[in-house]
């Protein structure tokens, strides 16, 4: 991962990365502020407080991020609590008060206290836009002080990275999408120099390389069950290299790298083992082999969330498909635009030298490509592959964020050929392509988890229903404008009607909180309601004033509008009538009368 033919100096890579460190974090904290909190946060923050207590929730993950999460609840807001229910879970069976019981703690803890909820939600983000820095510190290592990556490769897939509508909107939210990708690529990156040094004899960063190794295993696989593939792709490596050594008689070497593999297991049980036996230390049954039992029953419960069927809404239906199929309908239009134009740019770059300067692929490969550089490329490549092979026919497709451990595997991809490539006007081209990515990506970043890049000039409900593009981000500023403007009374007569994605933090929850904070007077319990039925119920015979909708509203309205005459009415309303009030695309207020 090193190019010979460009570089920058020293000192001025250095300033151009604490730079980058110094606008992730005012892009995250930005955003932490700008964000509502979103679908799942509420089920971690009760997960996180259920290990305080020793009583583990949220089985269905890892629990490591929790487990930092609830350190940071316990040291700051030790005067919260909330009653954590006794769960029994039979092997075999899904248990739907089981993964409820973490949310259910989570809205008890965040509605009790309308002056600590915001402390709470920034807290707890901060700490997995902490967490999710690493990322800095591991590129900083290798480029400036291991010296195994050039620093114009470093800085280039940084700026793909931090000025990525996808990431940028994801890594400070109290969830996982982020640090799965982000962990996975730096343990993979890790693991290849490894192999590297030992395969050349280097011992000087041995050491180092090690310990990064094991922690990053750790991470990786305790953020997320998916990450396991991990582990049999380090058993591949281990075989095939064993294999060889045996054949090339080294049996010191080999010897070597069967202590150094076996150590770094046994750490990962020990280390897995005791956070876990932490979470759970109250449990009636603490013995060794329940804490394993509730570690197999958590993966268990991902697989059987995994093997289920979703049918997510494209082109205007909700209909089932697979996982890949989803990918290719949506990547197009949720990437920094200017991530297409490098794709394309690289594609005509490459094919220039295969076809145009009768320049022979065997050259070419000879050329970027050595035994060392080889070596790494195989075993980076193989995360992104296997995790695409598993996940490729899965219809239980949720989000365009599961393809997260792929899409930063493109980026490393894509910086790298950036470099490593030879072309006129590399400098310029370079400047150009990274100045318009960066210039796209602060552009988007008032969308948030509802970005589209300018290739999409529908309304965002039309592309699909995902949790990157409504999981209701946007209830916080609806719910300030009502307020602001004065539009809602004390008392809900006939006031106002809604019908939203299903947060548990949802509209009443931030109406109560808010109303406080801007001394608006409100009955709160007028304003609860029972769920509206927009596909069966005409909106024009409502007795409101005005109506709150949503994305996901208008898909189930549009879906039904040819099926129903009260559908079909009310798409007839929406089309015709302007909302008073829309942010992003994503929520809506309509005045009815």
């Amino acid at each position: 991962m090193y190019s010979k033919n460009f570089k920058l100096e020293k000192f001025s890579s250095q300033i151009l990365f604490a730079s980058l460190i110094i606008i992730y974090y005012l892009i995250g904290f930005y955003l932490i502020q700008k964000t509502s909190i979103t679908s799942d946060e509420s089920a971690y923050i009760g997960a996180a407080y259920s290990y305080i207590q020793g009583l583990g929730l949220n089985w269905e993950h890892p629990l490591l991020l929790k487990l930092i999460d609830s350190v940071i609840f316990n040291l700051f807001f030790s005067n919260h609590e909330a009653l954590i229910p006794t769960i029994n879970l039979i092997n075999g069976q899904e248990n739907i008060e089981a993964r409820l019981a973490a949310f259910n703690v989570g809205y008890e803890l965040l509605t009790k206290d309308s002056e600590a909820f915001h402390r709470i939600v920034f807290s707890l983000r901060f700490v997995h836009l902490f967490f999710n820095s690493f990322i800095f510190i591991w590129f900083y290592l290798y480029t400036f002080i291991f010296n195994e990556i050039d620093s114009i490769i470093s800085i280039i897939f940084l700026i793909l990275y931090i000025f990525s509508p996808s990431f940028y909107s994801h890594n400070f939210l109290i969830a996982f999408d982020v640090s799965v990708s982000l962990y996975a690529l730096l343990f993979i990156l890790s693991f290849s120099f490894l192999v590297k040094s030992l395969v050349q004899g280097k011992n000087k960063y041995l050491a180092a390389y090690f310990t990064l190794f094991t922690l990053l295993l750790f991470i990786a696989i305790n953020v997320k069950f998916s990450n396991l593939i991990l582990i049999p792709i380090i058993g591949l490596v281990y075989i095939v290299y064993s294999i060889y050594l045996l054949i090339k008689k080294r049996k010191q070497k080999f010897l070597q790298i069967t202590f150094l593999g076996s150590l770094s297991l046994l750490l990962q049980v020990v280390l897995t083992v005791s956070i876990y036996s932490l979470a759970f230390r109250n449990l009636p049954n603490k013995s060794l082999s329940n804490i394993l039992n509730i570690y197999i029953q958590g993966i268990g419960m991902n697989l059987s969330t995994a093997k289920g069927i979703r049918e997510p809404f494209l082109n205007g239906q909700f209909i089932s498909t697979t996982a890949i199929n989803y990918l290719l309908k949506i990547f197009w239009f949720k990437e920094n635009l200017i991530l297409l134009i490098i794709a394309i740019f690289l594609f005509l770059v490459c094919t220039k030298k295969i076809l145009f300067v009768q320049y022979p692929i065997q050259k070419i490969l000879k050329s970027y490509l050595n035994k060392k550089i080889l070596l790494v490329v195989s075993i980076v490549s193989m995360y992104p592959v296997i995790y695409l092979w598993i996940s490729s026919s899965s219809r239980f497709v949720i989000g365009y964020r599961y393809f997260y451990p792929i899409i930063i595997f493109v980026y490393l991809l894509f910086s790298t050929l950036l470099v490593t490539f030879s072309y006129k006007w590399k400098k310029y081209i370079l400047l150009g392509l990274m100045t318009s990515y960066i210039y796209l990506g602060i552009t988007g970043i008032s969308q948030s988890l509802s970005y589209v890049n300018p290739l999409w000039n529908k309304e965002k409900w039309q592309l699909a229903d995902d949790s990157t593009v409504n999981w209701g981000q946007e209830t916080q500023h609806v719910v300030e404008y009502l307020i602001q403007n004065r539009l809602l009374t004390e008392n809900n007569e006939n006031t106002l009607v809604y019908q939203l994605f299903g947060v548990n933090i949802g509209f009443v929850q931030y109406l109560e909180l808010l109303s406080k904070n801007y001394k608006y007077p409100i009955n709160i319990q007028s304003y609860y309601q029972p769920i509206l039925d927009l596909k069966n119920k005409e909106i024009t015979k409502l007795p409101y004033k005005y109506l709150l909708i949503d994305s996901t509203v208008k898909q189930q309205i549009y879906v039904e509008k040819n099926n129903n005459l009260a559908a079909s009415q009310n798409w007839d309303f929406l089309i015709k009538r302007k909302p008073i009030y829309s942010r992003n695309n994503i929520i809506y207020i309509y005045q009815i009368k």
